[in-house]
């Protein structure tokens, strides 16, 4: 069997064997509100510039807006409070809020710069419950997008090793008013954090969850950062300016005296 079709099933028995454990040594496991990351993105990460977004759960703004319910903060008078209907927006689509456990936490924002170029940047923190976080390529496929390949990129960092990010090359058809067919070009580059820990892998994310449990006794809450825009059809020159991003992005949502500045745990 390949390695690379290997390795999902060897994380399975380890996270069975660790789950195993705790179910038998860890009753009082202690559990750690306080995330590793902050949940809100700032106005402005030095020429870029960001609107956070916010959504109405109302059925009838979904359906009769153009943006199906979606406003961009810096466009509303109120920045809580619906345009179309009155009633309260929320960070998150109803979609979302339906789906995940009420606990989770969201914040999104697009963010642009003087050249026109965007970054759609969002947060995901967890709740107490697991499902809170799950693969991000389950919601990306359900999207409509196909992932054309996906690897992980270092970004340089400054004072600590590159940060780890995994990449997901994507393309999304769309229809044109004139019954033709484009293709929408982009990319999605996503990682994960704990208090003291940080993955591009949804699998080590799991490994560490289970292995915090049962080794320190402790269940952390993990957020999940992700940062999209479009790209060329071809080539990877859109890493340059994804490096450039997360280089101003990464300081700014990790809490104060956050050990992962310096020296990140695997």
């Amino acid at each position: 069997m390949e390695k690379s079709i290997f390795k999902p099933f060897l994380t399975v028995v380890v996270l069975m064997v660790l789950a195993t454990l705790a179910l038998a040594f860890t009753v009082d496991v202690k559990l750690e509100d306080a995330p590793g990351v902050v949940t809100v993105l700032p106005d402005q990460l030095d020429n870029w510039v960001g609107n956070e977004l916010r959504f109405c759960h109302n059925k009838k703004c979904y359906e009769n807006t153009p943006a199906q319910g979606q406003y961009y903060i810096r466009d509303l008078e109120f920045p809580d409070i619906c345009p179309d209907c009155g009633e309260q927006l929320y960070s998150m689509s109803w979609a979302e809020y339906d789906a995940l456990p009420k606990d989770t936490e969201f914040v999104k924002s697009a963010y642009t710069n003087a050249a026109g170029e965007r970054m759609f940047t969002s947060i995901v923190l967890s709740g107490r419950e697991r499902n809170s976080i799950h693969r991000p390529e389950r919601c990306l496929v359900g999207q409509g997008n196909t992932i054309m390949d996906e690897y992980v990129h270092e970004v340089p960092m400054p004072g600590r090793k590159p940060l780890k990010v995994m990449v997901a090359v994507l393309e999304r058809p769309y229809n044109l008013p004139d019954g033709k067919t484009k293709t929408y070009y982009s990319y999605y580059a996503y990682w994960f954090v704990g208090q003291d820990r940080e993955t591009p892998s949804h699998y080590a994310r799991m490994f560490w969850l289970g292995w915090d449990r049962v080794v320190r006794s402790v269940a952390h809450r993990w957020a999940y950062i992700a940062v999209s825009s479009k790209r060329e059809a071809e080539g990877r020159d859109y890493e340059k300016g994804l490096d450039d991003f997360v280089q101003k992005l990464y300081p700014a949502i990790l809490v104060k005296d956050s050990p992962l500045k310096a020296s990140p745990s695997p």
